[in-house]
């Protein structure tokens, strides 16, 4: 979907390079990570629609900063799929505990990884939606104002 952020974090610049080549056919503002750190400041900076996050990074692996975004109010929504070479049970329970959305084996189908990502940013796009329907309802039904404030108690504008 155009307009959609995918932050594509992975250590090896050949992987980001393919993806690349995948997704950007598909008009996606694609934003790039080579390490953990690097991961959670540009989340933070543009706050993407879908994060393919690489667990075999240096530093800090792809557990730890799934468990960092989720603990993130602001991104603890985001969708994550993790793509990885590791294919067994243990790696895909940690990445589950850890709060990832889905998992994509390395060598992955080009293909299947391109419906993949389609089919998790326009579910994504359906919930915002939703959420902000309810909200416009709430203030639509409100027979008084509504004021929203910060942790401090004071007026957001």
């Amino acid at each position: 979907m155009r307009d959609s952020t995918i932050l594509i974090a992975d250590d090896e610049l050949l992987s980001r390079k393919l993806l690349q080549m995948l997704l950007s056919k598909e008009g996606y503002n694609l934003v790039f990570a080579n390490n953990g750190t690097e991961t959670l400041a540009k989340a933070t900076q543009v706050t993407p629609d879908l994060i393919l996050l690489d667990i075999m990074m240096p530093g800090m692996d792809g557990f730890e900063v799934c468990r960092r975004l989720r603990a993130d109010p602001l991104l603890s929504t985001v969708p994550i799929v993790m793509i990885t070479a590791l294919d067994h049970r243990d790696s895909r329970s940690q990445g589950i505990e850890a709060g990832a959305d889905g998992f994509v084996s390395k060598p992955f189908d080009h293909a299947e990884l391109q419906e993949r990502v389609r089919t998790i940013i326009r579910l994504n796009r359906y919930r915002l939606l939703r959420e902000r329907a309810k909200f416009e309802q709430l203030i639509e039904l409100s027979p008084n104002g509504i004021v929203i404030v910060n942790s401090k108690g004071l007026i957001d504008l």
